[in-house]
């Protein structure tokens, strides 16, 4: 199993910050392993289910999940389970910093890529969530930035 953890810092509020993160109709948007998700509401407590598609190593594949935490506006994790036998733990946990948020994410993983060097899943893994922390942050401050 492997373990990534992000940190990053988003130019936005805390509320709106969490709001995007528990919307998994707009993950698509950020997430590069997100291919779609079903049409649903936003997440709104312990035990909400979310399913969709992703993709992981070229193969895209259908992936249900359950939240097991919710703590408005600071903590939000999930599972989220393959048919391929994976799954993730995610534990994001945000904090007010300034006139933003700082946002720290620990995702716990384990994937079936038969012979597959570890290392090198573990690095790809590591590009895709460092690269979807920063669609994040870009997303979620622009939207921070559009009049209501």
């Amino acid at each position: 199993m492997g373990q990534a953890k992000l940190y990053g810092h988003a130019e936005a509020p805390i509320e709106r910050v969490f709001d995007y993160a528990i919307d998994p109709t707009r993950w698509a948007e950020w997430n590069v392993s997100t291919v779609e998700m079903k049409p649903r509401a936003p997440l709104a407590k312990v035990g909400d289910h979310f399913a969709g598609k992703s993709k992981f190593m070229g193969q895209i594949f259908e992936e249900e999940g359950e939240v097991t935490q919710l703590e408005r506006p600071n903590v939000i994790a999930f599972v989220a389970n393959s048919p391929t036998g994976g799954h993730e733990n995610w534990t994001a946990r945000l904090t007010p910093a300034g006139t933003g948020t700082d946002v720290e994410c620990v995702v716990d993983y384990e994937y079936a890529t038969g012979d597959i060097d570890k290392g090198f899943v573990d690095r790809l893994v590591k590009q895709m969530l460092d690269q979807s922390m920063d669609n994040f942050k870009v997303i979620v401050e622009q939207e921070a930035l559009q009049p209501v």
